[in-house]
């Protein structure tokens, strides 16, 4: 008796050992795997499906408005745009093809997170906040904000500290929200839009005091409507980049790599001269003209 109790205490104790080992296996369910730096779920897989696939998904918001990625007023079908022609010529180096990915720009980020899209690019400014939930490419463009009137207003309004206890429009979810907040504007009469075209309606209306935006927004929009008046003097300057989640580290390094390439090149400063963009300012984030 006392033989078959050892055997079978012996044989528990090996299947209790054995189902141990098979339940804290790497995949199984509520498992924790202790071992040291190992790969993070997608930190290569990114780059890998693109190439797979041949198809990198960008995000974009169409409908913000121009001159990023907007819908053709000859073509409704169809969306045209400074970084549409960016995303051909990266997409292309990388030797796939580029898929828009739409949604509304102030959720393009949380979209790429849960990866509805492979990466952004869509005018999104570098941030210190942003670089917290997503990585960024070097910087392909530099902008600067400017503050737009009416034309009966340009000499009342020259500055923004002409402007304070007024109404400003800006588009929501822009860095020029916290330029605003920053020069001690109230929150509360920052008027924040879903697209680029509305504020400059509203304005046009009186429905605001002025607008706040970046420069080749305001020189699309407002540039060459005679209410309007774009005040010369631009200030904050800051960066685009191309943001990819924060584990697609070897997508980044491939981004990067032609972006570099694009902007050595002259591809870069070819869109940037087709879309009335260019300006000195470029030179300083590597950008050459041929």
């Amino acid at each position: 008796m006392k033989g078959i109790i050892a055997a079978l205490s012996a044989s528990a104790i090996f299947a209790i050992a054995f189902l141990s080992g098979c339940g804290t296996g790497a995949g199984a369910p509520g498992a924790v795997n202790p071992g040291a730096g190992a790969a993070a779920p997608g930190d290569s897989d990114t780059l890998a499906k693109i190439k797979r696939e041949g198809v990198l998904r960008w995000g974009a918001d169409p409908s913000g408005g121009a001159p990023f990625a907007f819908f053709d007023p000859k073509d409704p079908d169809k969306v045209i745009g400074f970084e549409v022609d960016i995303m051909d010529k990266l997409a292309s180096h990388l030797g796939v093809k580029p898929e828009l990915v739409r949604a509304q720009w102030d959720s393009l980020l949380d979209n790429l997170r849960v990866k509805r899209s492979d990466i952004v690019i869509n005018g999104v400014e570098i941030t210190d906040e942003r670089k917290t939930r997503v990585s960024f490419s070097k910087p392909y463009y530099v902008y600067e904000q400017q503050l737009t009137v009416r034309a009966e207003d340009k000499d009342k309004f020259k500055s923004l500290d002409d402007l304070k206890g007024k109404k400003i429009g800006t588009l929501s979810g822009a860095e020029s929200n916290h330029v605003l907040t920053r020069a001690g504007f109230d929150d509360a009469l920052i008027n924040k839009y879903d697209d680029s075209s509305t504020p400059y309606k509203d304005l046009e209306l009186k429905r605001v005091d002025a607008v706040v935006q970046e420069s080749i927004i305001a020189a699309h929009y407002a540039g060459q409507t005679a209410s309007l008046f774009n005040i010369p003097q631009t200030f904050s300057p800051g960066k685009y980049g191309v943001a990819v989640r924060l584990e697609d580290s070897p997508l980044l390094i491939e981004i990067d790599r032609v972006l570099d390439l694009m902007k050595k090149n002259g591809e870069l400063a070819d869109i940037y001269k087709k879309w009335n963009m260019w300006n000195e300012r470029q030179k300083d984030v590597g950008v050459n003209e041929k």
